[in-house]
Parts: structure tokens; sequence; C-alpha cells
């Protein structure tokens, strides 16, 4: 392909670009990843951790790349907000509609049907309330009462959620850095390069060690969007940056690896290659959608087959629903809640 545009800049102007199928590619990821502890109690036979001897799982990359996007992508919307209130606005209506409406439906349909326990005791149970209560995005509950106890990953009805809190974190953290004209070059990447430094060598027992692992990613997002003139689409750089990445991951340093040469392909990918699946990019945005409703989706698969489905299985049974849920949510709840946004 001949290379019109010079920079990122100047395709993301343009218009064009990636990023849908992209996001949707990664949430795709997770699905597969989570196949194999849903359906096999664990992910030991997970195929990337296998060829990574441990480093990354299917399911890490896919979060990888939505941290990735998402750092440049909000900064990119911060800038154009005229206000904190729109930007703030913006984000909500984003994450909140189609969340409310899967743990309403969840605790009020799902549980009472599945659960193991009479309806007075699971709707008493203090757990029902919390799980209700993680709209909040804190102090998060995965699992309901008696739902899903006798699956191979037992007790979990949607452990996707976890993430949701960190991006919605770091949402507050590049508004504040952009309110205190903070988002430049000089403090992001200094910035970046302490995050990186303790995701490679705090312990990930500690408890603030997710918001650094996470935040490098997002982080790094950022400084993309930051160099955006600076960075140029190359293939023959992509593919450098691809056989980098997999021997330094032969040696052992995979995260290093990635978040540097791992980011350069996400990006070349998202502006360098022409349009994939057009009319599926331009019909709206199913990955959102996918990442949240994938995971009891998949114990229900899981669940139905009574613990006797393969990876492979119910990653495809799951996808194919997941899929449809996805679309119905894109047009029914998503996209008429994003209609209160303002042009961003």
């Amino acid at each position: 392909m001949k290379n019109t545009w010079n920079s990122i800049a100047d395709r993301f102007n343009g218009r064009e670009n990636n990023f849908d199928i992209l996001r949707l590619m990664a949430a795709t990821l997770v699905i597969f990843s989570h196949a194999y502890p849903l359906t096999l109690g664990s992910n030991e036979y997970e195929p990337l951790i296998k060829l990574t001897r441990g480093q990354e799982t299917f399911g890490g990359l896919g979060v990888s790349i939505f941290f990735i996007l998402s750092g440049f992508l909000i900064t990119y919307s911060f800038e154009r907000c005229a206000n904190i209130y729109e930007y703030f606005r913006n984000r909500i209506l984003r994450i909140f509609p189609a969340l409310l409406i899967l743990i309403f439906f969840t605790v009020f349909v799902l549980g009472p049907i599945l659960t193991t326990l009479d309806l007075k005791t699971y709707f008493s149970s203090p757990a029902t309330l919390r799980y209700l209560e993680s709209f909040m995005l804190v102090n998060m509950q995965y699992g309901l009462p008696g739902v899903f106890e006798h699956n191979p990953y037992p007790n979990a009805v949607n452990g996707s959620l976890w993430t949701l809190w960190y991006e919605f974190f770091f949402y507050m953290i590049v508004a504040v850095l952009g309110s205190l004209k903070m988002l430049k070059k000089i403090i992001i990447i200094p910035l970046f390069l302490v995050v990186l430094f303790f995701s490679l060598y705090l312990s990930p027992s500690i408890a603030v060690f997710q918001y650094f692992e996470l935040f490098k990613y997002f982080c790094m997002g950022i400084i993309v969007y930051l160099l955006r003139y600076n960075i140029k689409l190359n293939k023959f750089i992509a593919f450098f940056c691809f056989i980098l990445l997999v021997s330094l991951t032969s040696f052992g340093y995979y995260k290093v690896a990635f978040i540097f040469f791992g980011t350069y392909i996400i990006f070349y990918v998202g502006f360098g290659m022409r349009k994939i699946l057009r009319k599926l990019q331009e019909t709206g945005d199913f990955s959102y959608g996918m990442y949240i409703y994938a995971f009891p989706v998949q114990q229900l698969v899981t669940y139905f087959f009574n613990g006797h489905i393969s990876p492979l299985n119910n990653f495809v049974v799951s996808a194919v629903i997941t899929l449809i849920f996805s679309i119905l949510s894109w047009f029914k709840i998503e996209r008429k809640c994003l209609h209160f946004k303002s042009s961003n």
C-alpha cells in the first residue's frame, strides 16, 4: 500500500483508522483467553501463556491493547471538550448505561434463575447487594450467591469488570493533568518511565501493582498522542518491531518489548493500513459490549454443557452469542445514550 499519510497525526485527522476493529479484536482475545479457565478451571493451557512461557495471556494482551488505545483517545477527547463537565459527561455516557443494564439484568434475571438458593436467601444476601453496587466501580463484587458454584471456574459471574475502575481512574488522571496544563511531553514521558519502573519491579501481590501495570499502557497511549506529529507510519518499521518483540519475548522480556514495539505495531495497524472490514467498523462500535457481556455468557455456555465443553467450542459459541448482545446493546442502549454527548 502506498503510504499517503506520513504521520499518525495526518492519518488521524483524515478519520481513516482501524481503532474499532482493533478494540473488537482485543475484546475477542479476552473471550478466547477466558475460555480456558472457564472450561478447564485454569489458564495453564492457554496458548499465549505457553508460547511466552508464562509472560502473558491473550486476555492480558487484549487488555493492554484496550488501555493503549484508550490513553490515546481519551487525551484527544479531553483536548476537544470545552470543560471538565463535558469531558466527564461523555465518559459516563460511554461506560455506565450498558453497565447498569447488565448489572441489573444479572442480579434480577440471571441470578434468580440460576441460583441454588431460595429467592429469599438470594436477595437478602449481602453479596447480592454488593454485586448491585458494582456500578460504582469500587469494591466490585464478581459473584452472586449460589450462581455458577459448580462450574469449573466457580462463583464468578463477571470477572471482566475489574478493569473498569482503573479505566475510569485514569480518566480522572487525564482530567487533573489536563486542567493543570500538564499533558505535555516533558511531564508525561518522565511519568511513564517512573510508572514503567514500578510496574517491572513491584511485586504483583502489592495492592497498587495493577495501577502501575495498567497505567503504563494508558500512559504510553498518551505519549503516542502527544508525539502524533513525530511518529511516522512505515510497514518496514512495523515488521522490524514485530521481529524485536518476538525475539525479546523469547529471552523473557515480553513486558518491556511490548510496551514499546507492540505499541508501534498497534498504531501502524490502526493508522498505517487500509481500513479493515470497513462496513463493520462503520456500522458501530461493538467492542465495549463484547468486553462486558462475554464473561457471563461464557459461564452460561459452560453451565448448560455441565462443564463438558472444550475451550475452543466455548469460545466460538460464546463469541457469537456475545456479538449478538453487543450489536443489540450498541443500537438500543449505547448509541442512543451517546446522542447526549457533544460532537466529541
